[in-house]
């Protein structure tokens, strides 16, 4: 043991090095792209500032909002597609486009869309382009399950569309308010489907596109034409700049020329907390970081070897050398701003003792080896670290780096046994537990291929109320279920942080780093 620890304060050491020499992010991936801040030493004035500059680890993945779920990606299409309904920073749901939710029965609800949307192409936003855009989200594997108590979205005028349901649904309105539902207009979706071309995206929000440069920044101005008053745009431009580099990004904010930096690292935390011009926003975060395994595939198709990784990682000590120290444990699939959180439904601890017993039962009393895969810079030091505690138990994990890009299609092919990974959950346990442990959801986010008879039941169950305890109550028990299954092992809740100059106003940060930018301004 006293050999990992010292391996892990060199480890740790060396990534504060890295990190002070423009190393990698949380959340970036390895590139070569994006630009470099100035080095001169020269601060910009930003005080009348109306074109604001958002510094983001990875580029743009597209401008389709149903076709990702990269969080980067979210950030820049929630300001460009209008949604039903949109999450405070409180998790608190309120109107923007629609305007009557109308429960007719257990199965069917009636929504009505506000007059005066229009699209940047001058044409009306009617329900035939809600609908047809709900459908496509009600067909895409990585979004499917949102919406899983929808049997169908359709029409009944101009104004109104129905939903039917299976029952019950009292997470419908914040399914609704997801990145991935803002609408665009029906003959462009058709249009770009059948041609495969998505540059110029016709859109419906606060901003619209204006410039992409590819690999280097994306660009969106004010859209004049936006209707609703409560999310109007206080700024005339939002400039996305790529840059990979954890530190150049920070440096960027130091000088003036960027005004956020919206993946901050922590290791600059000290240097920025001392810097008047600059302000470091924090919230509880609802990130969890975890190791997944592809549970159909030997020697992880045995809970026992499952459970033994949970048992065989320090979690404090990952803390430590990943977040510096700031975050919290993980022993549940859920973060604590998700209901149905529990603090540690399996009872697990730090203790390699067990995790050997367990191997042993097992059948693998001398360990094994596998790979360990990481899709980002984050993912890598995560896996740096657990490799240490896996070796202290038997295990071999030969760590393998990809970009985040091939990362869907080598899991959905079985080419990923073992990976560090991280969840961005919502506030309500039926937008995240079916989107990650249904065998509906294999081939969108169901990374492991975990799925079982009993959690359908349990999810079923909770759809069907409206009754908040008694749906508590069943996620407590798929929650606990799950952490005896073992598909992940998670580590840590990282606590969520972004960098902006001191006097931009506007800032209100959610626990996934989500800034509504329309409000942003000087």
């Amino acid at each position: 043991m006293k050999k990992v620890l010292s391996l892990l304060l060199v480890t740790a050491m060396s990534l504060s090095l890295l990190a002070g020499c423009g190393g990698g992010d949380g959340n970036s991936s390895k590139s070569n792209g994006g630009t470099n801040p100035s080095t001169s030493g020269t601060t910009v004035d930003t005080s009348n500032r109306k074109d604001l500059v958002i510094c983001m680890p990875e580029e743009i993945e597209t401008f389709d909002p149903i076709s990702t779920s990269a969080m980067n990606t979210q950030a820049i299409t929630n300001m460009m597609y209008v949604r039903l309904y949109l999450e405070d920073t409180n998790a608190e749901l309120y109107e923007c486009l629609a305007q009557d939710f109308n429960v007719i029965s257990d199965t069917e609800i009636q929504i009505t869309i506000k007059d005066g949307f229009k699209f940047t192409d001058g044409s009306d936003i009617t329900t035939e382009d809600v609908v047809f855009t709900l459908n496509r989200a009600l067909e895409s594997p990585n979004f499917s399950t949102l919406l899983a108590t929808v049997e169908a979205f359709e029409v009944v005028d101009a104004s109104t569309f129905r939903i039917t349901t299976t029952g019950p649904s009292p997470s419908i309105k914040l399914a609704l308010s997801h990145p991935g539902t803002g609408i665009l207009p029906k003959a462009y979706v058709e249009q770009a489907l059948s041609t495969g071309d998505w540059s110029n995206p016709v859109c419906s929000g606060p901003f619209k596109l204006e410039e992409r440069k590819v690999g280097e920044s994306v660009k969106v101005v004010k859209n004049d034409t936006y209707a609703d008053p409560n999310t109007q745009a206080q700024c005339n431009s939002l400039t996305f700049r790529y840059v990979p580099e954890a530190s150049s990004r920070t440096v960027l904010v130091e000088t003036g020329e960027a005004d956020v930096n919206f993946s901050f690292a922590t290791a600059d935390y000290d240097r920025a907390s001392k810097d008047s011009n600059l302000k470091i926003h924090e919230h509880s975060g609802t990130v969890t970081q975890y190791i997944g395994v592809d549970t159909p595939m030997a020697p992880f198709d045995n809970k026992l070897v499952r459970q033994a990784l949970c048992y065989a990682i320090n979690r404090e000590d990952v803390i430590t050398v990943v977040a510096e120290g700031l975050g919290s444990p993980a022993y549940g699939v859920l973060p604590p701003s998700t209901n149905g959180h529990l603090e540690n439904p399996s009872n697990y601890t730090y203790d390699p003792e067990k995790a050997k017993e367990l191997l042993t039962q097992a059948g693998y009393p001398n360990g094994f080896e596998t790979k360990l895969m990481a899709f980002n810079d984050l993912g890598k030091r995560v896996a740096e670290i657990v490799q240490m505690f896996l070796a202290e138990v038997g295990i071999t994990a030969n760590i393998e780096t990809y970009d985040s890009s091939v990362r869907l299609s080598m899991i959905t092919n079985h080419q990923v046994p073992m990976f560090a990974g991280s969840w961005g959950a919502m506030a309500d346990a039926d937008l995240v537990l079916p989107r990650l442990f249904t065998e509906a959801a294999i081939g969108g986010m169901n990374f492991t291929h975990y799925f079982d008879p009993k959690l359908d039941d349990l999810f079923t169950k909770a759809r069907n109320t409206y009754d908040d305890a008694e749906r508590e109550g069943y996620y407590n028990e798929a929650v606990t279920f799950l952490a005896d299954e073992a598909p992940w092992c998670p580590l840590y809740v990282p606590s969520a942080f972004c960098l902006t100059r001191a006097d931009l106003q506007g800032v209100e940060l959610s626990g996934e780093s989500i800034i509504e930018m329309w409000q942003l301004h000087y």
